[in-house]
């Protein structure tokens, strides 16, 4: 099999990797294990973004509607910014933004941390995805192994001599 070199090496060895080749032998197994993949990457390339300006938007109108309604909080804390909140490049609202903020309470010290609702909702899906992913490969590793036994429990016979 002659390659040329450059791109179309790169993609052959990519849509092996994926399962994608057109491989024969290739289990059905494999093929949808390929698919899944591929599917659950989309899914996260499409909905992660708006899910994440979703919820920023979400997060953001909570937050406003939120703070003039409360009446005396059960719990003071005295919080300041360090630096004003910086919209990420990607997005065009400056409401979905993070701040680095630091909050100070009479029961406990001070703590500082940085609020990112973007981020951790794409970190979240992220994480649902590849529990969907490692659950449907262990459903299809079940299937593999059935198959194999049931065709091993068809030749084994042949290979042992008569013996199980």
């Amino acid at each position: 099999m002659q390659t040329t070199p450059g791109r179309p090496r790169r993609r052959t060895r990519l849509a092996r990797a994926l399962g994608l080749d057109g491989n024969p032998l290739r289990r059905a197994s494999d093929r949808a294990d390929a698919w899944i993949r591929i599917g659950l990457l989309a899914v996260f390339l499409i909905a992660g973004p708006m899910a994440a300006l979703g919820a920023g938007g979400w997060a953001y109108h909570a937050g406003i509607t939120a703070a003039p309604a409360q009446a005396v909080p059960a719990h003071h804390v005295k919080a300041a910014a360090f630096q004003p909140a910086l919209a990420p490049s990607y997005l065009d609202r400056a409401d979905q933004a993070w701040a680095r903020t630091r909050g100070e309470s009479a029961a406990s010290s001070a703590r500082s941390g940085e609020v990112l609702t973007v981020v951790m909702t794409l970190a979240f899906m992220a994480l649902a995805l590849l529990a969907v992913l490692r659950l449907a490969r262990a459903f299809l590793t079940r299937r593999r192994l059935a198959a194999w036994e049931a065709a091993w429990s068809r030749v084994g016979p042949q290979w042992s001599g008569g013996r199980t």
